[in-house]
């Protein structure tokens, strides 16, 4: 499974994670901090063994990261560093032209028919993550149930859906504030939060990928993703079921109540028969 890599705000473990030694992460934050700077004196500054300094910096040389003062004698040269905002612009540009390569060559490679496989997914970071790629390659439909703290973070996401066209359908436990698509309030969302003790985030993209996850009271996340039909499936027949039901409560909400219950207990009750309501 893709997992999503959580770092700190630590710049060395940052500059790592796009592929830098971390010396070479090591030396660039320490030149960038002050520049230029001799190769005895950045070994200082970043910490660094002396031994290490010079061959770091004919690799950050060779990456165009760290660039010798010119008229500079070859003892005693000094360095300065390369514009941050550059580095990071060509990487992203290099990462994304790469990528685009990649995922074609990458999708030939399975074999023709494979059942999807359903991929495990454990913390909210990575469920988050997920439905933001999700969201970003549909082109037809959505259909997404979800709770006011998952609609804050993918509601930018779920407009940018809307607004190339493709179709919405939103089931919102709790009251919404904002409207994107077509948004259905669930009308029982405290009775659902007891008995599942937790918010849960449920999404399918266009018929073919589908994802569910509970955020627990606890603080424990558990998530599934997969392409796999009957998962894809079974998952959009699920939201489309809660659609139904808020469509059918928003107009015969009272004499419902007065038939199942006011959290429609009888109607969830589905070990009781119809004839015993």
């Amino acid at each position: 499974m893709v997992t999503t890599m959580v770092v700190d705000n630590n710049p060395v473990k940052l500059l790592a994670s796009l592929g830098l030694t971390e010396y070479e992460a090591r030396a660039y934050t320490a030149l960038i901090t002050a520049q230029p700077a001799s190769a005895y004196g950045l070994a200082k500054r970043a910490g660094m063994p002396t031994s290490k300094i010079y061959q770091t910096l004919a690799q950050l040389e060779e990456k165009g990261l760290a660039i010798p003062m010119a008229g500079e004698k070859e003892r005693g040269r000094k360095f300065a560093a390369c514009d941050p905002d550059e580095y990071l612009a060509a990487k992203k540009q290099n990462m994304a032209q790469t990528a685009a390569m990649l995922a074609p060559l990458l999708r030939d490679l399975a074999p023709a028919g494979e059942i999807g496989h359903v991929w495990p997914i454990a913390s909210s970071e990575a469920v988050i993550a997920r439905a933001r790629r999700m969201l970003g390659k549909a082109t037809e439909r959505v259909l997404v149930s979800l709770w006011p703290e998952e609609f804050e973070n993918l509601q930018k996401a779920l407009g940018s859906v809307v607004e190339r066209g493709v179709k919405v359908a939103v089931v919102h436990f709790g009251k919404p504030r904002v409207s994107i698509g077509a948004t259905f309030h669930h009308p029982v969302e405290r009775a659902i939060y007891r008995e599942k003790g937790g918010r849960g985030l449920t999404l399918v993209v266009d018929g073919a990928e589908a994802m569910m996850a509970t955020f627990m009271e606890s603080g424990q996340v558990e998530g599934a993703w997969s392409r796999n039909r009957a998962f894809v499936s079974a998952t959009e027949d699920y939201i489309r079921h809660d659609v139904y039901i808020t469509k059918v409560t928003a107009v015969m909400g009272n004499q419902m109540r007065r038939k199942f219950g006011d959290n429609y207990e009888k109607l969830r009750d589905v070990f009781l028969a119809a004839e015993e309501v």
